[in-house]
């Protein structure tokens, strides 16, 4: 479908960043740095494998899909008017969210946590370094992407398999220097660009999904729990370069195995749409979750650091839906008191009331007692959405 998207893909991306959001929240949940553990199974090496196969896998096909995404507005739009949106949906929610969370740290702190002047620019657009709130490197280095993709379509065009090895390179070797916080961001982001301009097909994800998400979810479990493997067998112990390469097939594999997943998920009308609902109020819940988390872990964390072990693993893998949970109630208060704040915050997006509801209707439905009433959902007024794209 040229220059748009269809209907069954369009289900499948919602739900995809949906799925994939929650699970990256894994990989910045409290209990923070925690060493590898040595003693498996345990508590902490059930937290460990969690947050390496869905937390940090996760982000891959947030890429691609962004990639994609790309690829099929330029069709239609332009590179121009998409760079242009590009810098409201991606480096203002940037600049806020990281203003927000200084600004937290300076009153908390009663004013000792000022930061330099001359970190400003880290903290606040990730300028040669991670900003304030770590997940948002994401934003930053897919606005580059953005920049870059005349000539990654070019490459593209003219020689992908040369383009793809270089990228894959720089990923594993980091050779494009402090440019990119992660340097596979952009060897995702080009194979989406890839994808939306039909270089190459993701069908057979289609046509074999078991046999794929069977392959792909193996590989993904068994090269995230090597190095598990590994401190326990040191002859298993890689150097760092393979290391690194081993880590980018994992990524491949979490990217097929997320979207298979979420195609499978697409099928099942009520699962769909208790997935899908939540669309319009991901992005909040990306950028919103460090804040959330580390709000949330203040009264929870001393308690299930009391409790042990299991309560702790408990707190850690209940944290994806504590997040979804208030970061919806805030949205829902936002809305009513500073809208155009909200606007800002969600890239130009503020979720209608129909969309609110819609997003805690499924889960009433998925447990056979609907607690909205169709009348309530038929007469709820539409606040229309603020601008029209949001970051991928």
């Amino acid at each position: 479908m040229k220059g748009g998207i269809g209907e069954t893909t369009s289900k499948v991306i919602a739900i995809s960043r949906v799925l994939c959001i929650l699970c990256v929240i894994y990989a910045h949940a409290p209990p923070y740095h925690t060493p590898l553990p040595l003693r498996v199974p345990s508590y902490d090496a059930a937290i460990w494998t969690l947050r390496e196969v869905l937390g940090r896998s996760s982000v891959p096909l947030l890429s691609i899909i962004s990639g994609y995404l790309a690829a099929r507005l330029a069709m239609g739009g332009g590179w121009r008017r998409t760079l242009r949106r590009k810098a409201a949906t991606l480096l203002l929610p940037l600049l806020l969210w990281n203003a927000i969370a200084l600004s937290k740290d300076i009153a908390f702190s009663l004013g000792e946590a000022m930061p330099a002047f001359e970190s400003l620019p880290r903290l606040l657009l990730a300028i040669g370094g991670e900003p304030r709130l770590t997940p948002l490197y994401f934003l930053r280095d897919i606005f580059l992407c953005s920049l870059f993709a005349p000539w990654l379509l070019a490459g593209l065009r003219h020689a992908r398999w040369v383009l793809m090895t270089c990228l894959a390179a720089n990923a594993v070797w980091n050779m494009d220097g402090p440019l990119f916080i992660s340097g596979a961001i952009p060897l995702f982001y080009a194979l989406g660009l890839g994808l939306g301009q039909g270089y190459w097909s993701a069908a057979i994800l289609e046509q074999r999904p078991r046999l794929c998400w069977a392959v792909a979810a193996r590989t993904l479990a068994a090269l995230a729990v090597l190095p598990l493997v590994a401190a326990q067998y040191p002859a298993l112990r890689l150097p760092e370069s393979l290391s690194a390469a081993l880590l980018i097939v994992r990524r491949f594999a979490a990217a097929a195995a997320f979207w298979v997943t979420a195609a499978a998920i697409a099928r099942h009308h009520r699962l769909a749409r208790a997935f899908a609902g939540f669309e319009p109020v991901i992005f909040f819940i990306f950028c919103a979750h460090p804040l959330i988390i580390g709000l949330a872990w203040t009264f929870v964390g001393p308690a299930a650091r009391q409790l042990g072990k299991g309560s702790e693993f408990a707190a850690f893998a209940a944290a994806p839906f504590m997040v979804l949970a208030l970061g919806y109630l805030a949205v829902w208060m936002l809305r009513r008191v500073a809208p155009r704040l909200l606007g800002a915050l969600m890239a130009g997006k503020v979720p209608s009331d129909r969309q609110m509801m819609d997003a805690v209707r499924p889960l009433a439905l998925l447990a056979n007692r609907p607690t909205i009433p169709d009348r309530a959902v038929r007469t709820a007024p539409e606040v229309p959405p603020q601008g029209s794209d949001r970051p991928r």
